[in-house]
């Protein structure tokens, strides 16, 4: 395969400079930064009428009229893919364009020679794709600078960055940046072989780890077993569902905290964990977020949404106005101890896709989302990995083991924790099946861990 190169990086001085003005406002008041949002809402929704043909048709008109917010229309990834070329503000762009961009020899360069362009299958399996000009990519990354300096980490901090390999996805074109103004490191992904990693970070001794939160629990096993010898202070991890037991787990193993990011492909990163560790702070001056319900109206803070909606409001080339994402998700009740402004999702229970439809024990369909699955999973000793696959009439459960244990009294004991969950909350546990296999490999350009997959008879 030919080899790829990343995208040119962000002048360090300027992003910099960027990065110390969005931490000044970490300092103001909710109500500076409620107002400089609702300025900044403004002047985005002008420009996406003004310069892109689809909201000049779906908003114009309720732009002009001054409408209430929440009567715009909401935008799903399905009609954002199929009216992308009348959603990007530049004549040049088209979803044709950048497809063909990313299946390329060089997918981590620059499109027309300033677009920075990523792609995503998502929990969803459809395929969502996103551009960033110098602007919005600069805003993107003094973000993520921003967060980071809140929980301690600067550009002395000897830090590491375990994701994607593949130039197509964003976590890959973040490291970048985040390389280039911090102490040289090592170079890993989650695809390379797991001796490779633990020798290069026993050899660097990182005081901080960014990963997905099942590749902590590799981690953890690699020092618990007297391979890996590392003493990180904090890890940070993203795009996967971070468990309450993957945080004891790294208190127990390297009495770190774990501070979590929230990125989107299509957005970028919208907010991060402060060290209190109890929600993550939104970067509200770069968005607007709601938490809605099913039929799109807001649900009050403290209450499960069934969708969060995103606006941006620094993507001049991208706008994205009410844009779906699928996170089951609350808001927090109370400002956070840390004081900072941003207001902050206290809970993300996961994906509307990761929802299990199962018989009910008196007939018809219990809904249950994965999430109430995991605990009983991770605290059976001897897993190491596991996937749930929706079947026709029930569920299968896909586990891998460490090696040396009895795979039968393993796969006996989450059959029988995984029936009594279910048996709680009225689910019929018959049509539960585990399956043992060697490895569940981990899917898509940005390599996470799938939690449900549908079974080919139901796809």
């Amino acid at each position: 395969m030919p080899p790829v190169t990343a995208s040119a990086t962000l002048d360090p001085d300027l992003l910099l400079r960027q990065s110390q003005a969005r931490l000044l406002r970490a300092e103001w008041s909710r109500e500076r930064l409620l107002a400089f949002q609702r300025s900044e809402l403004q002047s985005a929704l002008r420009h996406a009428v003004g310069a892109s043909t689809y909201y000049r048709e779906s908003i114009g008109e309720l732009v002009a009229s001054g409408a209430p917010f929440h009567a715009f229309p909401v935008l799903t990834k399905r009609a954002l893919m199929e009216n992308f070329d009348r959603v990007v503000t530049d004549p040049r762009l088209s979803r044709g364009l950048i497809e063909q961009h990313l299946d390329g020899d060089d997918p981590g360069s620059l499109l027309l020679g300033q677009y920075r362009v990523v792609a995503t299958g998502g929990t969803t399996g459809e395929r969502g794709i996103a551009a960033f000009d110098d602007a919005a990519w600069l805003a993107a990354i003094a973000n993520m600078v921003r967060f980071q300096a809140i929980v301690g980490i600067d550009d002395t901090t000897r830090s590491v960055a375990i994701f994607a390999s593949s130039p197509v996805h964003i976590s890959y074109h973040i490291g970048v940046e985040l390389r280039a103004i911090r102490p040289a490191a090592p170079r890993f992904n989650v695809l390379m072989p797991i001796e490779e990693i633990v020798e290069g970070l026993n050899l660097h001794q990182p005081e901080v780890i960014s990963t997905y939160p099942s590749f902590v629990r590799v981690l953890a096993t690699e020092q618990q077993a007297g391979r890996l010898r590392i003493r990180p202070r904090l890890f940070r991890t993203s795009a996967e569902t971070l468990t309450p037991e993957v945080r004891d787990l790294a208190a127990e193993t390297w009495q770190a905290a774990i501070a979590n990011s929230y990125v989107c492909t299509e957005a970028g990163p919208m907010g991060h964990e402060c060290i209190f560790g109890d929600g993550l702070h939104l970067a509200e001056d770069s968005f607007v977020f709601e938490v809605v319900d099913e039929n799109d109206r807001p649900v009050p803070d403290g209450t499960e949404g069934a969708k969060l909606l995103v606006t941006t409001l620094t993507n001049r080339v991208l706008p994205l106005v009410r844009y779906e994402i699928s996170d089951i998700v609350a808001m927090a009740t109370e400002p956070c101890p840390c004081g900072l402004p941003f207001w902050r999702i206290a809970s993300i229970a996961g994906r509307r896709e990761e929802t299990l439809h199962l018989p009910g024990r008196g007939g018809g369909v219990v809904r249950v989302h994965a999430h109430r699955l995991r605990s009983p999973l991770t605290g059976t000793a001897g897993v190491r990995q596991f996937q749930f696959v929706q079947l026709p009439d029930g569920l299968e459960i896909t586990i891998a083991v460490f090696g040396g244990v009895d795979a039968a009294a393993v796969s006996a004991k989450v059959d029988e924790a995984a029936k009594a969950a279910l048996d709680a909350v009225g689910a019929e546990a018959g049509g539960v099946r585990v399956r043992v296999v060697d490895a569940i490999e981990r899917s898509g350009s940005g390599a996470k861990q799938k939690l449900v997959v549908a079974s080919p008879a139901i796809e």
